[in-house]
């Protein structure tokens, strides 16, 4: 049985960063089931479906994780602002804000080093300001951060030069390779084509495509979980005008606004701004989602953003994922396998939109050309509708015209959350020298926040290698 000093599972963002740190300083292999990043193809026509046909699905699994074909948004918080803090994982309640800051400031380097653009929004201050005020006005909190914007078509070229380094450095990077068991007491991991290989430290960095599995898991072996999932994101995709949001967006890429609703008292966010972009599908099997890419060089008339409301259960329920699987498979099959689009205008007056209505829509033609022209409100709960309604009609105070009769709408757009696993602030867990890191151990959300945790993790073990040699 072949043996590694160090084991990682998953190849997003925090296994390669963690890969990054333990390179040439110990022996280290990483697993993933999906395709290497050149591999991961998917139609080069953004207006078309993502890998309907892939298995596993190339857009969650593979070299550079689910982050791996997005858009590549990298944020970065603002001292100054605590709230920029809680944008990717609330990562403070683990570890001190120095040195947060510091390892933020080691990510960004290694991605400049390997081909991020040069270019930072949210650095000018007077504007900034400026959209705060004016937010904050309409009784809407606007959450400043530094963002970059790597691009769908350039974050590609970024992984592969992060994984050839690694692969220099000795690396040894296993793609298609599915862990189906992994057994802390013997330090052994085991293959679904019953390969075994051993280790000294274990790095689990599942993403979100494996937080199902790492549930299974934990259970089976009796790890250690700070908190369940209770709590679910269900909206929709908005696609206006890029005209409409170009004032912000060339300011902060990705402007995070949040919302409390009228009717219910909800809390609803802005995710994922595409600046004149695209939005896309991704295939879960038995559902579609749909999310938002841009480019680096190439652009639509289009800017797409999610709008999502978050909603917490409480007992009897502990189904919040499955709740939201449900309203995405209701959806899907409304769709006929599709996502479903809708005007704006046709949801306030309670009737689904048709091709003609949405033919007529002078102002946006929808850049998912896939989508089923129908009505969200005959799969999503009346409240998920309200609030979806109310927080666009707030968010119009802001960004006028966003709550245009013209606007479309498209579902099922979710976000799931998964359990998180008690880690201490090296994110080590229960079990000594079995660290989790990333979105899917629910201690992180998104790049950056990711790859962090990936280098606290290879730091402790190098301090723990050190003093046992």
């Amino acid at each position: 049985m072949k043996k590694f000093d160090v084991i990682i599972v998953g190849a997003g963002p925090g296994g390669l960063f963690a890969g990054y740190k333990l390179a040439g300083k110990l022996s280290v292999a990483i697993f993933d089931m999906g395709r290497d990043i050149d591999k991961r193809k998917c139609p080069s026509d953004l207006s078309q479906s993502f890998c309907q046909k892939c298995k596993p699905c190339n857009i969650t699994y593979g070299v550079g994780g689910a982050g791996g074909l997005s858009d590549g948004k990298l944020n970065y918080p603002i001292p100054e602002f605590p709230s920029s803090f809680t944008v990717g994982g609330d990562l403070l309640g683990l570890v001190d804000t120095e040195y947060l800051l510091k390892k933020m400031e080691e990510v960004d380097e290694i991605f400049l080093k390997h081909g991020a653009p040069d270019e930072v929004y949210g650095t000018d201050m007077e504007k900034v300001n400026e959209f705060l005020r004016k937010a904050n006005s309409a009784g809407i909190e606007f959450v400043p951060l530094k963002q970059r914007h790597v691009g769908s078509d350039e974050l590609p070229k970024v992984i592969k030069s992060i994984e050839k380094y690694l692969k220099d450095n000795g690396v040894k990077i296993y793609t298609r390779k599915t862990v189906v068991d992994i057994n802390p007491k013997e330090k052994v991991i085991t293959l679904k084509n019953g390969e075994k290989y051993a280790y000294d430290y274990l790095i689990i960095g599942v993403g979100r495509g494996g937080s199902e599995w790492l549930e299974k898991w934990v259970k089976q072996y009796n790890i250690a979980v700070s908190e369940k999932a209770k709590f679910i994101d269900v909206g929709v995709r908005v696609e206006v005008p890029a005209s409409i949001m170009d004032e912000i967006t060339s300011v902060i890429y990705d402007p995070k606004l949040r919302v409390l609703t009228k009717r219910h008292d909800d809390y609803v966010r802005t995710f994922c701004t595409c600046p004149r972009g695209w939005v896309i599908r991704e295939d879960y099997g038995d559902f579609c989602l749909v999310n938002g890419h841009s480019k680096a060089k190439e652009k639509t008339n289009n800017t797409n953003f999610a709008l999502l409301g978050h909603y917490e259960f409480t007992e009897p329920f502990e189904e919040p994922n499955e709740w939201g699987r449900d309203l995405a498979r209701i959806t899907t099959k409304l769709g006929g396998g599709n996502p479903i689009v809708q005007r704006l205008r046709d949801l306030r007056l309670g009737r689904r939109s048709t091709e003609r209505r949405i033919a007529n829509n002078r102002l946006v033609q929808p850049t998912l050309k896939t989508a089923i022209p129908g009505d969200i409100s005959l799969a999503y709960p009346g409240r998920v509708i309200d609030d979806i309604i109310d927080a666009l009609e707030a968010l119009d105070k802001v960004i006028p015209g966003v709550a245009d009769d013209s606007t479309l709408l498209y579902a099922p757009e979710i976000k799931f959350y998964s359990l998180r696993l008690k880690v201490n602030s090296e994110m080590e867990t229960s079990i000594p020298n079995v660290y989790a890191i990333g979105d899917g151990a629910g201690v992180s959300r998104g790049i950056v926040g990711a790859a962090v945790t990936g280098l606290i993790a290879a730091e402790s073990i190098l301090r723990k290698a050190k003093k046992s040699s």
